[in-house]
């Protein structure tokens, strides 16, 4: 089985940066793909051997695999190009570079999904697992009494291209063992991996509802391994919504979209209100996420993502970032990002813009109106600066360079578009309070210059402070998510909601949240002024809340200071001894 070189063009490139993806340009991701995951079956057949049945089991499906090639491409090729072959190899690797086994066995049941799906001759020894032999991509086969222990029994699979027989009593044909779409008739002995059958704008997608395989249960929240009839109707038809969104008024994504995407696997989330998606560049082609609550959002989480897959694909051809290298802030993370992560996730939201760009036009409801021009206003603003700290970490390669001034002018095409002055404050309140917030958590203050300052303003110091020290940890202060963070995103996330709540006025909020979020910015600032003089313990909830009151009001050099230095501020004001008006402090600073 010959690997190809692949070179990609700088056109593509451009198209790929851009945050386009024609035909063209995604078969050259996708074909990329097949000779990455041949080449690593090839690294791992290096270490299948011996006579024991996992490594048997592997040789023979790498043989089997290399007559499916011979006789036509096509098998193959949607074997090698598979999600679930790319999660296994990858997690067989690991497991081999960290000194264990591979599942060497879970390969012949991969190779046996192809040759079944294809109509291939195939007889291969494939591993069974609490009662069925899964086919990757397809279903399982159930077995009943094998290997309900939770150790791999051994079944010999047999398929002549018409019939497939398992073992010694099952016999299925072939052309029924394919994916439940929610129409196909039940077939004993057969389990079909949850399928979606989507169509809209003249254009069909078929995806799977991943819920089986268990190397594609490798994300930050739980697989759903089991859902009723009905959640599965759920989700089918929540995903029919979202594909007619995003083909009705975001087809520049749903075109190389529906070309690549190809499982998606329902996450168990935390809770009923967290939404929760993912990708791994070991399954290109898939991604995870929690149950959506609605068509639109699913949309936005549908072109999400996909920027995620596309960037994966373009990693393995071309490096844009070196590792190593200091935690960075990135404005849509609670925690700090390395430069790589600090990538994906600008290039995703690029394309989270480009969503809600089109879709504050195509609103009419007042609810969801306000929520796409906040959204669009809000991941708009965060482009040129998460570009410019990417250059500053030093991490990027040349083409990373590149990559990043393409990205940085997109950001300035979406600059130039206006969105209503209140949106625009919306945008910029929530912005602040997440940066802020994220700064009291992690941004160290060197302890002695904080010292200095404090004994300077202490000593009735007039000239203006000096430069001190800071860098970012984990965790350095406790901050949490306060409930006055989380209204501000409830405010267009779900304004019916929001105002419900509000008008119940039986929310745990302190006196001047309730004066912030009633947009009285100048009994805020006196409230929050009050309860942080008045502590003696550190308020940081309360400087945010002020630095956020003080927003609400005409620009100033003191609205400046609380928002760029507030840290530093805060870290002073502790240092004090009695009442110290916050205030007072942050006019010293300016």
């Amino acid at each position: 089985m010959p690997l190809t070189k692949h070179i990609l063009p700088a056109t593509a490139f451009a198209e790929l940066a851009d945050g386009g993806g024609g035909p063209a340009t995604m078969r050259q991701l996708s074909e990329a793909q097949l000779s990455k995951h041949l080449m690593l079956l090839c690294a791992l057949a290096e270490a299948a051997r011996g006579p024991q049945p996992g490594p048997a089991a592997f040789r023979a499906g790498f043989r089997q695999l290399a007559k499916i090639q011979a006789d036509g491409p096509a098998a193959a090729d949607w074997l090698l190009g598979s999600p679930h072959l790319g999660g296994w190899i990858h997690d067989s690797l690991i497991r081999q570079d960290q000194g264990g086994t591979p599942d060497f066995g879970h390969f012949a049941g991969l190779v046996a999904a192809a040759a079944v799906r294809a109509g291939r001759p195939a007889d291969l020894e494939v591993p069974v697992r609490d009662g069925r032999v899964l086919l990757p991509g397809l279903g399982s086969l159930l077995v009943p009494g094998g290997g309900d222990d939770g150790e791999a029994a051994w079944l010999r699979l047999r398929c002549d291209g018409q019939l497939v027989t398992a073992g010694d009593q099952l016999v299925l044909p072939a052309g029924q063992l394919v994916p439940d779409d929610g129409t196909t008739a039940v077939v004993p002995g057969w389990r079909g991996t949850p399928a979606v059958r989507a169509s809209a704008g003249g254009r069909d997608w078929t995806v799977l509802l991943e819920t089986g395989d268990p190397y594609l249960d490798r994300y930050s929240l739980p697989m759903r391994t089991a859902m009723s009839a009905a959640e599965l109707g759920e989700w089918r038809e929540r995903v029919r919504a979202a594909w007619s969104v995003v083909m009705d008024r975001h087809r520049w994504a749903a075109e190389p979209l529906g070309e690549v995407i190809s499982v998606i696997v329902p996450l168990t989330p935390q809770s009923e209100t967290d939404l929760v998606s993912g990708t791994t560049p070991a399954a290109y082609g898939a991604f995870a996420t929690s149950w959506p609550p609605d068509p639109v959002t699913l949309a936005e989480t549908l072109v999400h993502e996909f920027q995620h897959v596309k960037l994966c694909g373009l990693l393995d051809l071309v490096p844009l970032v070196r590792t190593g290298g200091q935690p960075v802030y990135a404005p849509w993370r609670q925690d700090p990002r390395p430069a790589s992560g600090l990538l994906q996730g600008v290039y995703a939201h690029a394309g989270i813009v480009r969503f809600w760009q089109a879709q504050r036009h195509a609103e009419t409801d007042p609810d969801g109106l306000l929520r796409a021009q906040v959204l669009f206003a809000r991941w708009r603003s965060v482009i040129g600066p998460a570009v410019q700290t990417l250059r500053q970490t030093g991490s990027l390669t040349p083409a990373g360079i590149r990559f990043a001034e393409r990205l940085a002018a997109q950001g300035e095409r979406l600059s130039a578009e206006t969105v209503p002055p209140a949106v625009g404050q919306i945008a910029a309140q929530v912005s602040l309070d997440h940066r802020l917030t994220w700064e009291l958590r992690h941004l160290v203050v060197d302890a002695d210059g904080a010292d200095r300052l404090a004994a300077a303003y202490a000593g009735g110091g007039a000239t203006g402070p000096e430069p001190v020290r800071t860098w970012i940890a984990e965790d350095v202060r406790k901050v949490d998510a306060s409930l006055r963070s989380r209204l501000l995103n409830l405010r267009y996330l779900d304004p019916s909601r929001y105002r419900t709540l509000c008008a119940d006025g039986v929310l745990p909020l302190s006196a001047a949240d309730r004066l912030l979020l009633a947009d009285r910015s100048e009994d805020a600032v006196e409230a929050y002024r009050a309860q942080i003089a008045d502590s003696a313990g550190p308020q940081f909830d309360a400087w945010i809340g002020l630095a956020l009151a003080l927003h609400q009001r005409p620009p100033s050099p003191l609205h400046e200071v609380m928002a760029t230095r507030l840290a530093l501020i805060a870290e002073v004001h502790a240092r004090l001894a009695g009442p110290v008006d916050p205030l007072d402090l942050a006019r010293w600073f300016t």
